[in-house]
């Protein structure tokens, strides 16, 4: 029997407004994961980056955004918890890890959650071309390894020595080959890499003595901000004309205050451009000192950007599709300009070159 039309109108406009309910219910809170050492510049700038992504975005529209934030204290089986503890609070995507080595460690564990994790800082070429749920918002590290190589052979430089922190050897493993492997390329006659375990001091030690030993024309330090400050600062004292190079990951404002006047004239390599005149840049370097009272670090930056990719990339699929949107190659937007991102999440992206004066980080001409 047909139902009359004058009954059947109330009751699709009741499913109707149900079906509106409902939607509006699970898709007026989105959960955001972050992971990352707190313990670390790194994590926390990263935090910051993220965390005010998520203040604006709530100020924008009517859709509520949570920050999820796990402390994996850079230890691997903590990392791949943290991956377990956000799927079941069913995070929509995960933000970080911001070590390579985390990031490694974590990866499998996503894959197995199907859950999507995007990394302002993990570079490790491990994770490169690979059909899984990493996606990044950075070059991978060989690519900036190359650039400061060719920086260093055009000094005319014929000696160098690449120091590497192994506790993040899956970053600086990467950055510190190519970089050798570049350089003796490009006609250098020594670059030996040197490896030693953050934390340890006698290591450290044992490592920087090492390094005076090869008596090197240049060192480059793949290493943590804290780290590469000190070894600067040895350095300068037992070799006085030695060139400093810096990987991205020591070249932050952490290196600028320990190092003092011992990290004048180190030439440092920055992921994104930290004095780009774009307005996003220039907002986004506003907020975040009112929010923070400091200025910006590139983890930040990053970690902005990649809030904001997740969330773009939701907006055109929904969450279920995040991973197909994400894989779909082509530009995304960054706060000092767009970048690349391929079928395999892998990032195309400019590096910048610069060079500390005056306790601050300049463009260094090309």
């Amino acid at each position: 029997m047909t139902r009359p039309k004058s009954t059947l109108l109330p009751v699709i406009a009741a499913a109707l407004a149900m079906a509106a309910i409902m939607a509006c219910t699970a898709s007026d809170e989105v959960r955001i994961g972050f992971i990352g050492d707190l313990g670390s510049e790194l994590g926390v700038g990263g935090r910051n980056g993220a965390e005010l992504a998520v203040n604006t975005l709530n100020a924008q529209g009517a859709t509520r955004y949570e920050l999820l934030v796990e402390n994996d204290r850079n230890d691997a089986k903590v990392a791949q918890a943290s991956v377990a503890s956000l799927a079941a609070r069913e995070a929509a995507f995960v933000v970080g890890p911001m070590t390579s080595t985390m990031a490694v460690a974590a990866v499998p564990a996503a894959d197995r959650a199907g859950l999507v994790m995007i990394s302002p800082t993990a570079t490790t070429d491990a994770l490169s071309g690979k059909d899984d749920f990493f996606f990044r918002t950075a070059a991978d590290a060989p690519t900036g390894a190359r650039q400061l190589a060719r920086v260093l052979h055009d000094r005319g430089l014929h000696s160098a020595v690449v120091l590497m922190d192994i506790a993040n050897g899956a970053y600086s493993s990467s950055f510190g080959h190519a970089v050798a492997m570049e350089f003796l390329r490009l006609g250098g006659t020594s670059a030996p890499e040197l490896g030693y375990w953050s934390g340890k001091s006698l290591d450290f030690a044992s490592a920087l003595s090492h390094v005076d030993a090869q008596a090197s024309e240049a060192v480059v330090l793949v290493a943590n901000p804290t780290d590469a400050a000190i070894a600067s600062q040895h350095l300068k004292r037992t070799m006085p004309q030695v060139v400093i190079a810096l990987s991205p990951w020591g070249a932050n404002t952490q290196y600028l205050q320990v190092g003092g006047r011992a990290a004048e004239g180190a030439i440092a390599l920055q992921a994104v451009d930290l004095d780009s005149p774009l307005g996003p840049m220039r907002a986004f370097a506003d907020r975040y000192r009112a929010r923070f009272g400091e200025a910006p670090t590139t983890p930040a930056v990053q970690a902005y950007e990649a809030v904001m990719l997740g969330v773009d990339a939701m907006s055109r699929g929904g969450p279920k599709a995040l991973r197909a949107s994400l894989s779909q190659p082509g530009p995304r937007p960054g706060l000092d300009g767009d970048f690349q991102m391929d079928a395999h999440g892998d990032t195309q992206r400019a590096l910048h070159l610069t060079r500390v004066r005056d306790g601050r980080f300049e463009a260094l001409a090309k």
